[in-house]
């Protein structure tokens, strides 16, 4: 192998390495194509903004313009009347959901996805750990109040509604009463859909508004301590999480600060927490919601993520605020159905919850297609494995023309080799003149020296997109091949450590697809070497120590990503044998020598 085909592998090596730089580290990326703010997301806006600067419409005034001072020091919000003080939960069912609540701050405690999977158990969108922590819970104040533990009454709202509601005192207002109120929450879900709306309701009997003011904030909204499902470890391939607005019509994927806050002081539509395969995403009304994502210490979990609404102090003796929740998964079939408003029970519109969806800001649309093959492919034959086999090698014949120019032309280059290097000897001292007879001997032998170079950086693009396909697409998600992969998007095991885990490499189980990988990757390298060529010691390291190095990189790789390398090296090795072999069996003329020097038109210019 020449200097220049070297320098095409360390070029190709140094974009494969990038590629899984960015896709496991950076993607999906912060930002997304330019899109027009819907017409009802821009209006919702508008209002958000009117209602800030209070210009736009609000809610019923009691009559008083006195604001509600704040509680005073040692005050509290505290809960009235007659309730049995005895914790329950009560289980709701549709098509899609299995949810169970608690009475205590009628908070969700579990919300199981009946369609998907997590090992042996469906899906918890509610991640909680060893913690007796709810989702959708109430604290009195902004985002980092204690949540309400009150016990709450509660009752059916027909057969897919929960209503809780609990009575508070509040704490002495400027005029020195303390004013009664109560706090409801109405749960309404839809038996086909992943999205279902919460009304939060705080209400008065005697038409004044309670004292409800910590911080500027009457109440926050939160959801925690986690989206499911469970996970090993966030930062990898394997699982991640990501704060999501939508914001002036892109999606914008908001970074924490060190201490694991993040308070969003622009204007968003949606707001939400994605995963890999999962997303819990929220989209209030217009009023202007404060939004804070945090992720603090939480017993039994290794990482936490939660979000709050904090409301603006409440003006009124009746208000009512309406958010919808979407919790499933993060698809563009189940999330598109939010931008027509005959395609969800809530007629919404226009909302792009499927910018949530992972993709390459460059690459999206050569993913699209890879994704669109490998499902077409599923179509024919039921296994994302075959699928795979087949887009494989579907990819190596629609590139079989440049590959076997590729393998030519470094066959020619090869055989110029012994010429190349009379030349260099000869005209060592003459670096001008090197290249003037290098590019004539090039010209004559018809040799395109980056002919070998260019088919390789052509296919990188394919590489990495079909790498973020294989690492990301929800529909190989628990999709078995056979045998011992039994899911495309986990990394395969035959033996488990148990709770041992190797030191640095932080391995836990044995895979054989990575050391199935390595084989071929040798193997490839070993075959496409020329006979009686000699091998530089770069070259022996270029061999030996690069497939060593992707074998460490793609360990824990995702076992469809490990099937597409692994294979895409044996039909390469088969290719090149196939074409070594046919160039056997049609061997080439010698060129007849026509016994001309070269002179200055043809490269050779005057000798000295």
């Amino acid at each position: 192998m020449d200097k220049r085909t070297l320098l095409a592998v360390v070029l190709s090596v140094v974009v494969i390495s990038i590629g899984f730089m960015l896709q496991s580290l950076i993607f999906p990326s912060s930002e997304n194509d330019e899109a027009a703010i819907p017409p009802d997301a821009d209006a919702i806006q508008e209002q958000r903004l009117q209602v800030a600067e209070g210009t736009g419409p609000t809610e019923t005034d009691s009559g008083s313009e006195t604001l509600s001072a704040p509680a005073e020091p040692g005050t509290e919000i505290l809960p009235t009347g007659d309730v049995d003080d005895r914790e329950r939960t009560v289980t709701l069912e549709t098509e899609l959901f299995t949810v169970v609540f608690s009475n205590r701050g009628g908070e969700i405690v579990s919300l199981q996805l009946k369609e998907h999977d997590d090992e042996s158990e469906p899906v918890d969108m509610i991640y909680r750990g060893e913690t007796d922590i709810g989702a959708f819970f109430i604290s009195f104040g902004g985002p980092d109040a204690k949540p309400v533990d009150a016990i709450f009454e509660y009752s059916r709202r027909g057969e897919f509604g929960m209503e809780f509601r609990r009575d508070f005192i509040a704490p002495t207002a400027a005029d020195g009463n303390a004013y009664p109120f109560t706090l409801v929450k109405t749960y309404n879900f839809d038996p086909l859909s992943y999205m279902f709306k919460l009304d939060v309701t705080i209400e008065n009997s005697i038409k004044e508004f309670p004292n409800l003011n910590a911080d500027g904030f009457s109440y926050s909204l939160g959801f925690g301590p986690q989206i499911g499902p469970t996970f090993e470890s966030l930062g990898g391939r394997g699982e991640y999480r990501y704060f999501y607005t939508y914001e002036e019509g892109k999606r914008k994927n908001n970074r924490m600060n060190r201490a694991g806050e993040l308070s969003v002081n622009t204007m968003y539509t949606w707001a939400g927490i994605a995963g890999k395969y999962f997303a819990v995403l929220a989209f209030p009304d217009a009023t202007p919601y404060s939004l804070k994502f945090t992720q603090p210490y939480t017993e039994g979990l290794q990482a936490s993520a939660y979000f709050h609404f904090s409301r603006p102090i409440i003006k009124s003796s009746l208000s009512t605020d309406t958010f919808h929740f979407y919790a499933g998964p993060k698809t563009v079939k189940e999330l598109s159905l939010f931008n027509s408003p005959d395609k969800n029970p809530y007629g919404l519109s226009d909302l792009n919850l499927d910018t949530a969806v992972d993709s390459s800001n460059l690459l999206g649309w050569l993913e699209s297609i890879l994704k669109f093959f490998l499902d077409l492919f599923y179509k024919a034959i039921p296994n994302y494995g075959v699928s795979i086999i087949l887009l494989s090698i579907f990819i190596k014949v629609l590139f079989f023309p440049i590959t076997r120019k590729s393998y030519e032309s470094t066959s020619k280059m090869q055989q110029l080799q012994p010429k190349i290097n009379e030349l260099k000897e000869k005209l060592k001292d003459n670096s001008q003149r090197m290249n003037q007879e290098m590019a004539a001997l090039y010209k004559r032998e018809k040799v395109n020296p980056l002919g070998g170079c260019l088919p390789i950086l052509l296919q990188m693009p394919i590489f990495i997109a079909f790498y973020g396909v294989l690492s990301k697409h929800f529909a190989l998600r628990g999709a078995p091949f056979f045998w011992w992969i039994t899911d495309l998007s986990e990394p395969d095991s035959i033996l488990s450590f148990g709770n041992f885990t190797v030191p640095l490499l932080s391995w836990t189980d044995l895979r054989l697809l990575p050391i199935i990988y390595i084989g071929t990757q040798l193997l490839t390298s070993k075959m496409m070497q020329t006979p009686n060529t000699s091998t530089s010691k770069n070259m022996k390291m270029m061999q030996y120590m690069m497939p060593i190095f992707f074998f460490f990189i793609l360990y824990n790789a995702p076992s469809g990503l490990l099937l597409y390398w692994t294979l895409t090296n044996v039909f390469t090795a088969i290719q090149q044998q196939a074409v070594a072999a046919y160039r056997k069996s049609h061997p080439q003329k010698p060129k007849k020598d026509d016994g001309k020097k070269p002179g200055p038109g043809r490269g050779g210019g005057k000798r000295k």
